[in-house]
């Protein structure tokens, strides 16, 4: 007897990763093989609530599922968002992108257009964990991700696990001024920022610190962190990102393998 077909008619199932920011909109659908079969890019304009966000996003993942002739299902999706988030109730509670989209339930509105398992993470811990699981931070425990766009963030790798914190705030830097990314990084500011993230590192202890944000500023601040560093936290390196803006949708795709194997082992044990 030979190998039995597969059925061609049969929806094919994907994992679905999401990053947006207030202006960006990236979307990446991967097979049942690992294989990426739809990478796309869209532009973001204003999007002054719930709905008019849910239908763009949620618009732009429906219409992937059906590209030239394909029919696919989503066994998981997740969506990096820019800003606080609270993961357990899927909700952007302060928004780092455009400001109307704070408190926006992200999983309800995804899953009001789509069904299927949805989960949303920080976007800066969502490059963490792509950069640990591909990238400058591949091969550790213990790394430190600092992203100075915009309001600066961190993400922190403690043996393993990236940390959340009781009220998801942790990485947050309320120390660190909103940096002009037409100035570069100097003088007293620079001083400050080195000063906040070399206490930070020193108290984490990480192997890696990726630095993430316009060059005008990472470029003084690496050689000057990592002068200190080599002085309060020996051995941690100071790196940029190896996978650069894909860093947050690896780390999203990470997490809806991890969404759907859970699902799979949830219905073997029903």
């Amino acid at each position: 007897m030979g190998p039995v077909s597969e059925d061609a008619s049969l929806p094919e199932p994907v994992l679905v990763a999401v990053d947006f920011t207030a202006t960006d909109l990236r979307v990446v659908l991967v097979d049942s093989d690992g294989e990426v079969i739809e990478r796309e890019r869209y532009d973001l304009g204003p999007l002054p609530d719930e709905e008019a966000w849910a239908w763009e996003v949620g618009g732009r993942i429906a219409t992937s599922f059906a590209r030239e002739g394909q029919k696919r299902w989503a066994q998981a999706i997740a969506i990096a968002c820019p800003g606080l988030v609270d993961p357990v109730a899927g909700i952007l509670v302060e928004s780092g992108g455009q400001a109307e989209w704070d408190g926006l339930h992200v999983v309800d509105a995804i899953r009001r257009h789509i069904d299927a398992p949805a989960v949303a993470l920080n976007r800066v811990q969502a490059a963490l964990k792509g950069e640990w699981s591909a990238g400058a931070a591949d091969g550790t425990m213990d790394a430190l991700y600092v992203c100075l766009r915009g309001i600066p963030q961190a993400a922190v790798l403690s043996n393993g696990r990236v940390l959340t914190g009781a009220g998801n705030r942790a990485g947050s830097l309320p120390a660190l001024p909103e940096l002009d990314p037409a100035l570069p990084l100097a003088g007293d500011a620079l001083e400050q920022v080195t000063g906040v993230l070399a206490d930070l590192a020193a108290l984490v202890d990480p192997v890696v610190v990726i630095l993430d944000g316009e060059e005008a500023h990472v470029g003084p601040l690496g050689p000057v962190l990592q002068g200190v560093l080599d002085e309060v936290s020996p051995g941690a390196r100071v790196v940029r990102p190896a996978l650069g803006d894909g860093g947050a949708l690896l780390g999203a795709l990470r997490a809806a393998e991890i969404l759907a194997y859970e699902g799979e082992r949830t219905d073997r044990l029903e």
